[in-house]
């Protein structure tokens, strides 16, 4: 019986999935090539090395996270309403096997190496460009963008206290604190 073929999609997603649920450093090449049916000479023969194999996931990420969460800041109902739907979204993926934000995870187990700042400092800049874009119809260039900045670190730090105590509350919470600050007034930071 012949092995079927795999696409590079379907290796990376897999192997996204794999390092989200036991981090870079923890996720081996063999544990990955054995969950996409290869070995691991043919693993390495695709991507060259783990480091490049975990940016091109990274890479895939950010193209799946753009094209299914981001894009939910996009249309015509009003804007709360796209928020929601946005910081929902993020929701259901840190549930996902109780992993959190697959993004901030990485951050934190691999930014003192720097291995892969570059990749994840687009991430963040697509964030809050993303957000801070959804606002400017709302509020002025600079609030727009400090909004933006808060709301990003507000929902890094549910997802720690989530992961730390489980309960799905604290990412409720946010979602209902953030569209609830839409229409409290915020002080700029004096720079």
């Amino acid at each position: 019986m012949s092995k079927q073929k795999i696409t590079k999609e379907e290796i990376l997603a897999k192997a996204w999935r794999l390092f989200h649920r036991h981090g870079y450093y923890d996720t081996s090449l063999q544990l990955i090539a054995t969950a996409v049916g290869l070995g691991k000479a043919g693993l390495l023969h695709h991507f060259g090395s783990k480091e490049q194999l975990m940016r091109q996931v990274i890479d895939f990420a950010q193209v799946y996270y753009a094209e299914r969460v981001l894009s939910e800041l996009e249309g015509e109902q009003p804007f709360a309403d796209r928020l929601r739907r946005f910081l929902d979204h993020h929701v259901q993926l840190c549930q996902l096997d109780r992993r959190g934000c697959f993004f901030a995870n990485t951050i934190l187990e691999t930014s003192a190496d720097g291995l892969f700042n570059d990749r994840l400092g687009q991430f963040h800049a697509h964030w809050i460009g993303a957000v801070r874009a959804a606002l400017l119809p709302h509020y002025p260039t600079a609030e727009a963008a400090e909004r933006a900045y808060r709301l990003f670190a507000d929902y890094e730090g549910s997802v720690v206290i989530y992961k730390l105590h489980g309960d799905a509350e604290h990412l409720h919470r946010f979602v209902n604190r953030s569209i609830a600050g839409l229409r409290l007034p915020i002080h700029l930071p004096v720079v």
